[in-house]
């Protein structure tokens, strides 16, 4: 099964980008998985391969093989975009065994790589390839394996989009910083001396309104003085040394129930910054998950694996719940220890343990 979270954590998580072709290999049994994105079709920006072949293999297909490569060819005409074939369909089996490609490029490395199901997709100004493949003695792509990575396209597609709209150089900063206007929360980065880096649209919403937090020269100040005590010493706290763990204060405001500032610091390479996210109880969101998530950068998958970690959850259970390998929950595990700070679940929940309750279902 393909499932679409996976998709749309690639569109800004690196790891799990790199991973997607394995992912979409295994769901539909290929042995091998490829797919990238450029800006025009002949222009590759990022590509994921699913480890089959080794990188010197990938490296003389580019440098030798890409132009005689009879697939991507039947897959590069405009009747052909934005859906997914059995490349059989366009490449009959006698011009595949006779092409050069198969002969010196796949045949030459030892391998029998004979079978292809694959798709171009165009979309917001992106050019994307997708190539599944099965050896020679495996059996034959069947309409279902076809539909599901159909039923999928469009979302590949949507998370080529975000990719290509990201700045890079800010994606592999930190994908949090990328992503800050990707979700509901009012969230604020600041350095360790408090002062801002960066804010998304509801947190410059926020400060628009004036009635709960201000700046005053680049810092971040409640507008009721007993607050703002109370917020600068929680910034002092989470700019420590310890400072992974989180805290929260009320931050009121002249009318309506107070905000709720949930603040953290993380890692950004060798530096510490603050992370606050102000929570609005009349629009607020009962998932734990949503909020850890936010916080800390992680992924959807990474926040719901953190938050059954702190109910008690194994790692086996996990993995047979999200219908996972063992390895890839470890994997996020070991994602969301390096995002958090800390190196094992008791840390992992004392951490998490420290933030609010605020929805109607969890405990107040």
């Amino acid at each position: 099964m393909i499932r679409t979270e996976e998709i749309y954590d690639a569109a800004t998580d690196d790891a799990v980008f790199d991973q997607l072709a394995s992912t979409l290999a295994e769901a539909i049994g290929a042995r091998s998985g490829v797919l990238h994105w450029g800006l025009a079709p002949n222009h590759v920006a990022e590509i994921s391969y699913s480890g089959y072949f080794s990188d010197a293999q990938m490296a003389l297909y580019d440098q030798e093989f890409h132009d005689d490569d009879i697939w991507g060819g039947a897959l590069d005409r405009a009747e052909t975009t934005n859906r997914i074939w059995n490349i059989e369909a366009f490449v009959p089996t006698q011009a595949y065994e006779g092409s050069r490609i198969y002969n010196e490029w796949i045949r030459g490395m030892g391998d029998d790589t004979f079978r292809c199901l694959g798709g171009v997709i165009r979309r917001d100004g992106t050019a994307g390839h997708i190539g599944l493949h099965r050896g020679r003695t495996q059996k034959p792509f069947s309409e279902d394996d076809v539909q599901a990575m159909q039923d999928s396209i469009g979302h590949i597609g949507r998370m080529f989009a975000i990719r290509s709209k990201l700045d890079r150089a800010q994606h592999h900063g930190r994908s949090l910083h990328a992503t800050l206007d990707l979700v509901g929360h009012a969230v604020f980065t600041m350095r360790a001396d408090g002062v801002l880096i960066d804010c998304n649209r509801p947190a410059d919403a926020l400060l628009r309104r004036a009635d709960a937090l201000t700046l005053r020269q680049r810092q971040l100040k409640a507008c009721d003085p007993r607050d703002d005590e109370a917020l600068q010493t929680a910034l002092r706290a989470a700019s420590a040394r310890q400072g992974g763990q989180a805290g929260a204060i009320f931050i009121h405001r002249e009318q309506g129930l107070p905000y709720v500032l949930s603040i953290a610091s993380v890692r950004v390479g060798m530096d510490r910054q603050i992370v606050a996210i102000a929570t609005d109880p009349a629009a607020r969101d009962p998932s734990l998950a949503s909020r850890i998530r936010t916080l800390y950068g992680l992924t959807r998958a990474e926040a719901e694996v953190a938050e059954a970690l702190c109910a008690g959850r194994g790692l086996e259970e996990l993995s047979q719940e999200r219908g996972v390998a063992l390895n890839t929950v470890r994997t996020q595990i070991k994602n969301i220890y390096a995002k958090l700070d800390c190196s094992r679940q008791s840390e992992l929940v004392a951490r998490i343990g420290a933030l609010p309750r605020l929805g109607a279902g969890e405990e107040e």
